[in-house]
């Protein structure tokens, strides 16, 4: 059972390693924009939506956000919802092996503490 800990801790950490990497290529999220151009002859000013849908992907860094440019087509950003998907299954299998891990050393914590409590 401790080996099986051992192997669960290693793999725990190759799939967060993994998810810091995606993370840092493609964190943060899809915003769809509409953007006023600015000029009062055009009509945009005269309607509630501006010129697009523009896409970004908006993400934090140090503290600031940071608004990167996707493009103006819906296929642009399939590139970027695979990674997010495929992120998200990562951080979903994360998430369970963290959950088994604790079990085990739960168990092996107990079967510890009866092992001492025999031999004392």
């Amino acid at each position: 059972m401790i080996k099986e800990e051992k192997v669960l801790a290693e793999q725990i950490k190759q799939v967060q390693k993994e998810v810091d990497e995606l993370f840092g290529q493609y964190g943060g999220s899809i915003q769809v924009r509409f953007i006023r151009c600015g000029s009062p002859n055009c009509y945009c000013a005269r309607r509630t939506k501006g010129h697009g849908p523009y896409y970004y992907l908006e993400r934090r860094v140090s503290g600031k956000v940071q608004m990167i440019y996707l493009g103006k087509n819906k296929m642009d950003v399939n590139h970027y919802n695979n990674y997010h998907c495929k992120m998200s299954n990562l951080k979903k299998r994360l998430r369970a092996m963290k959950r088994r891990h604790q079990q085990l050393h739960g168990v092996i914590m107990s079967i510890t503490q009866l092992v001492k409590t025999n031999f004392e």
